[in-house]
């Protein structure tokens, strides 16, 4: 009688090896099948055993099947419940724990309850799952931590550890017992025992994983004995004996000894057995790397790995996805259909995703991704931070671009609503954040329009109508104290239908997936009456969206994108290890903050090496699983040197001491740089290099009149002119949430303006001679002027004082210069308009900050809280400012004498660091004036506006995507 324990070697395809055993078994009675029952480690692979089924019966002949039955193994399992205790889901088991550390506040002192609570989930699963009891003497459980610690003597830290997880582990199960729950490891287990009570009835052909618990050991010996059981292991033996825990044959073997089964004879074939020696981790220094290297190397001229194994190393992770996205494309254009990509690096991995998709290839994810990286979780965290922070207007107008808010509505319409937020009310008003702030600037601004314009503002009125609405479940549940969980979540789903999400969410693969757990957390929330202030019910929540995942619906095509622990039955045409880092392969070992190893082998969890084997036995096992496999991995990321897995070192360093090479691919790095192989989604022609710009303006598009500002970007850079002041571009107007210091010098425009004359709305001005006797009432009318131009900005940040402070200890220094200057000057105007004709068509404009008198002469002030040009700059023609400002003023009455800066600053004074008089003054001005009639005529004329390329104005430019002029030339 045949053994009904059989083993696949890594070489075969395990699922095409349980399809042809089914089917040769029943061969008498096909295509009926009812009688077999097929138990595997995950259901997802139950489409392609049954894709598997389909194709090989064909070659029998029969092109359909009747049966058989294809379940996931704890699938099966879960029809044995029948008198079992009630489950306690994960949400609900959190609430539980969380409930029985409040009740022993000693013990967790000021740490976060829900990162506790989580961390001694892992722990507590971890024993569940090995069957591990804690004693009921807190004393002998102390002494076993000792043991395992070393210890001589007592440490307080090790007695307060023993305390929080002894008191914790029986708090927690007689909370459970008290309820009539169990978890779902002792769930498992009962479900495991109830499943021998039975006959199984059927021919039962299960596949077994390697990473198991004793009791699943226990439980695979005993279900093996029943008859019409056929138990299938993929694995084969070592050519090398495995004497440690940290080795890729250890699961094999301990899964081997539990069932008392030998393995087969190690294959003959000469690659899996140059796979055995490079991993030889057991070799004694009488044998090391280099000496079965060399020695392989003797045996077998030609190495078995050529053709086969390749290694790709990366300069970033940038390149490692283009060269995964190449290998991939040039496979499937090769033919092969199945093709499989592993990593654990999430990043690279959602990388490799977009490239592939834009080259029109989907992907299986089998891994998936956390909730809280999906769009779903991001609306409704937008969503939140709104209700939070009082609506800042990043998060608010991200919301309201999302297309699952609002959804029921016209949706250009709401866009265009959306717009006038955006544009009329955040951007125009300048208003960063505030609900209320919203509405208040939109009332005032439909007062100043005309009554047609300020109708078309009525929907934004209802927009923020809406918003205030949804958001009202939620704003008195953030102050209230601690409230019941379920009121909590009741409050948020009551604003997600007000914001008609909870449709729109459930509509979205990934929205359902969230709303199912949340769903579950209000389940927990009404069987345990937990209560939680809004921190610890967002942490709660935050917390359930990381440990939750979203798996995209299958796309049916050959590429699949996977986790190491999906790799169970993955045998592939073409297959990528990416991402062999260290920090990825092998990575840290799964564990709690609890205990170090030597004190969970102590209580007889697994410990890091065991741990880690059975990573090593995944990645040794899919070493076989194609007859093309690449590991691709990072040399480098920016400056950082990236220290690679030292199983990948293994191979290279075994492939280059016997065969002189490291198994390096030489075919993609050249593809990467070539640029017929990169993907466009055009049918255009490839652009063309790109010169020097030196467009035209039309002369009708040319302005009448310059200012200051329009002169000076001219000469700076007339290409940057021929867009913005041309063109009229601009990029969009930044919502500065903080002062800058461009915003700083207009507040202390502003306090000077209302110092020496009236501006409505603030403080009046100061009037009557400026001399010591009223220097403090001075220094006292700018402080109360100062405090009012500055309140809005105050107001919106708190931090923003500190720019008002930094005025204020300049207002001294400006008062004592002040009464200096009065002694000849006079303010005559401030923040005067002012127009000038050079031409008959060519004219000035400007806004003067202050004009003086002397009742003889002007003197043109310009204040300065930034960097002055320099007078070199000034006097060579390139900086105009100052000659232009003369040349406003000159058809007066009264001769410009002198134009200055007034440098205000708070640690070098009040100053005037720059200043042009008399002929210097009038032969810079009149030089400007002709050189700007000369440069007009030029323009009219259809002269181009080169691209200057200058280093100082490109470094600022906000044209620089315009003009592209990183890519001249190229």
């Amino acid at each position: 009688m045949s053994s009904p324990i059989h083993f696949i070697p890594y070489s075969m395809n395990p699922l095409a090896e349980l399809a042809e055993r089914v089917l040769s078994d029943h061969a008498d009675a096909l295509p009926r099948l009812e009688t077999a029952r097929i138990l595997l480690p995950e259901s997802q692979a139950a489409s392609r055993l049954r894709q598997q089924l389909l194709a090989q019966a064909a070659t029998r002949g029969h092109s359909a099947l009747l049966g058989p039955q294809i379940l996931g193994w704890r699938q099966w399992l879960q029809g044995f419940n029948q008198g079992l205790p009630a489950l306690a889901s994960d949400q609900r088991r959190e609430l539980i724990l969380v409930e029985a550390l409040r009740q022993y506040p000693n013990l967790y002192g000021e740490g976060n309850l829900w990162a506790l609570a989580d961390s001694l989930l892992s722990l507590f699963d971890e024993l569940g799952c090995e069957q591990i009891q804690l004693p009921e003497a807190p004393q002998v459980f102390l002494q076993r931590l000792e043991k395992g610690y070393g210890l001589g003597k007592r440490h307080p830290a090790l007695e307060r550890e023993a305390e929080l997880v002894h008191t914790l582990w029986h708090a927690w199960h007689r909370e459970l017992h008290e309820r009539g729950l169990v978890d779902r490891h002792n769930r498992h287990l009962l479900q495991l025992s109830a499943s021998l009570q039975q006959p199984l009835q059927v021919n039962c052909y299960l596949l077994a994983p390697l990473k198991l618990s004793i009791a699943e050991h226990q439980w695979l010996t005993r279900i093996s004995e029943q008859p019409g059981v056929h138990l299938l292991i993929q694995g084969q033996a070592s050519h090398y004996a495995c004497q440690r825990e940290y080795h890729p044959q250890h699961p094999l073997q301990l899964l081997s000894t539990a069932l008392a089964q030998s393995l087969p004879e190690a294959p003959a074939d000469p690659y899996s057995r140059l796979l055995d020696t490079i991993f030889d981790a057991d070799a004694t220094q009488d044998n090391p790397l280099a000496t079965r290297a060399r020695d392989f190397a003797q045996a077998h001229p030609h190495s078995p790995a050529q053709e086969r194994l390749t290694l790709f190393a990366a300069n970033s992770g940038e390149e490692e996805a283009q060269a995964i996205s190449l290998q991939v494309r040039r496979w499937l254009l090769a033919g092969h259909t199945r093709i499989g990509i592993v990593t654990e690096n999430r990043r690279l991995a959602r990388r490799v995703r977009a490239l592939l998709e834009r080259a029109g290839i989907s992907l299986q994810d089998a891994a998936g991704w956390a909730l809280s990286t999906t769009s779903a979780a991001a609306v409704v965290e937008r969503w939140l931070q709104c209700v939070e922070e009082d609506f800042p207007h990043v998060a608010l107008l991200d919301l309201l671009k999302s297309p699952l808010v609002f959804a029921t509505q016209d949706r250009q319409g709401h866009l265009n609503t959306v717009y006038r937020l955006q544009h009329d009310l955040i951007e125009h008003e300048q208003i960063g954040s505030g609900l209320q702030r919203y509405q208040h600037h939109l009332s005032l601004r439909q007062k100043r329009l005309p009554a047609p314009l300020a109708e078309e503002l009525q929907g934004l009125a209802q927009l923020l109508q809406q918003l205030e609405q949804a958001a009202a479940p939620l704003i008195p549940l953030r102050t209230s104290g601690p409230l019941p969980a379920s009121r909590l979540l009741g409050g948020l789903l009551d604003s997600l239908q007000a914001l008609d999400l909870l449709d729109s969410l459930a509509q979205d693969a990934a929205g359902q997936r969230l709303l199912d757990e949340i769903q579950q957390m209000q389940q927990a929330a009404e069987q345990e009456a937990i209560e939680m202030d809004w921190l610890a019910f967002r942490s709660w929540l935050g917390r359930t969206w990381e440990r939750f995942h979203f798996q995209p619906p299958s796309s049916g095509l050959g590429v699949e994108l996977m986790g190491l622990g999906q790799t169970a039955l993955a045998h592939f045409d073409g297959l990528i290890i990416a991402g062999m880092e260290r920090e990825f392969l092998p990575g840290g070992s799964a564990g709690t903050p609890f205990f170090n190893d030597a004190v969970r082998q102590e209580l007889g969890l697994p410990g890091a090496d065991s741990q880690m084997s059975h990573r090593f036995a995944d990645f040794r096992r899919l070493l076989e699983a194609a007859p093309r496999i690449l590991l691709s991995y990072r040399q480098q990321e920016g400056d950082e040197t990236i220290t690679p897995s030292p199983w990948l070192e293994a191979i290279r360093a075994f492939h280059q001491l016997g065969w002189g090479h490291g198994c390096e691919d030489t075919g993609l790095a050249p593809l990467l740089q070539d640029p017929a192989v990169q993907v466009v989604q055009t049918h255009e022609p490839a652009p063309q290099p790109v010169p020097m710009p030196t467009p035209s303006l039309p002369a009708e598009m040319l302005p009448r009149r310059y200012s200051s500002s329009a002169y000076q970007l001219l000469l700076n850079c007339p290409y940057q002119f021929f867009a913005a002041r041309g063109l009229r571009l601009a990029p969009p107007e930044e919502i500065r949430e903080s002062l800058e210091k461009s915003d700083f010098g207009e507040r202390v425009h502003e306090c000077l303006q209302a110092f020496h004359s009236p501006v409505e709305g603030l403080p009046e001005p100061f009037t009557g001679p400026l001399d010591e006797k009223r220097r403090d009432q001075a220094i006292e009318r700018m402080m109360q002027i100062s405090e009012a131009v500055f309140a809005t900005d105050l107001e919106d940040n708190f931090l923003h004082r500190g720019w008002l402070q930094r005025w204020q200890a300049s207002i001294p220094a400006y008062i004592d210069w002040q009464m200096a200057h009065a002694e000849q000057w006079q303010v005559q105007s401030v923040e005067q308009q002012a127009v000038c004709a050079l031409t008959e068509q060519l004219g000035l404009h400007g806004r003067l900050d202050r004009i003086d008198s002397d009742g003889e002469h002007l003197a043109i002030i310009d204040y300065k809280t930034g960097n002055v040009p320099k007078r070199d700059e000034v006097e060579s023609g390139e900086a105009i400012q100052l000659p232009f400002y003369a040349l406003l003023k000159q058809d007066t009455s009264l001769p410009v004498a002198e134009v200055s800066y007034l440098g205000i600053d708070q640690k070098s004074g009040v100053r005037q660091p720059l200043r042009l008089e008399d002929k210097t003054l009038h032969s810079l001005s009149s030089a400007i004036a002709t050189r700007l009639i000369e440069l007009d005529a030029a323009m009219q004329a259809g002269a181009g506006l080169p691209a200057w390329g200058d280093e100082k104005t490109c470094e600022y430019c906000p044209m620089d995507g315009l003009c592209r002029r990183a890519m001249w030339g190229q």
